[in-house]
C-alpha cells in the first residue's frame, strides 16, 4: 500500500471520528455525515495521480479543521432557551455591541434587477 493511499485512509478514519465528536448525540446528521464522508471517498478511489491526491487530503484536513472550529450544536431547553455546546477548539470571535448612534448609509436607490 503506497503511503498516500495510506494518508488517504487515515484522513478517512480521523474524518469519521471528528463528525462523531462534532455532532454528539445528533444521531440525523452523524448518519448524514458519515453517508457524505464515504461517498466522497469512494468516488476519488480510483485517482492515481499524485499531486491529485494531496490535494484531495489537503481538503480533508481542511474539512476535519472547519467542522472542530465552526460547529456549534444548540439544544432546545425551552421554547425560548437554547444551550449551546460550544468545545475547545469552537472558533470565539470578539462580540462587537451595537452602536445604536452609528451613521449607517443611506439606502440604494437601484435594486439589483434594475439593472441593464
Amino acid at each position: 500500500m503506497s503511503s498516500l493511499r495510506r494518508e488517504a485512509l487515515r484522513w478517512y478514519k480521523i474524518l469519521q471520528r471528528t463528525k462523531n465528536e462534532v455532532f454528539t448525540g445528533d444521531f440525523r446528521t452523524i448518519s448524514a455525515a458519515r453517508q457524505r464522508i464515504r461517498e466522497e471517498f469512494i468516488k476519488n478511489k480510483d485517482i492515481k495521480d499524485e499531486k491529485a491526491i494531496k490535494e484531495k487530503i489537503q481538503i480533508a484536513k481542511d474539512v476535519d479543521v472547519e467542522l472542530r472550529r465552526s460547529v456549534v450544536q444548540a439544544v432546545r431547553k425551552q421554547p425560548t432557551l437554547f444551550e449551546a455546546r460550544i468545545t475547545p477548539d469552537t472558533r470565539k470571535m470578539d462580540n462587537v455591541m451595537f452602536d445604536p448612534d452609528a451613521e449607517l448609509p443611506p439606502p440604494r436607490s437601484k435594486k439589483c434587477s434594475d439593472k441593464k
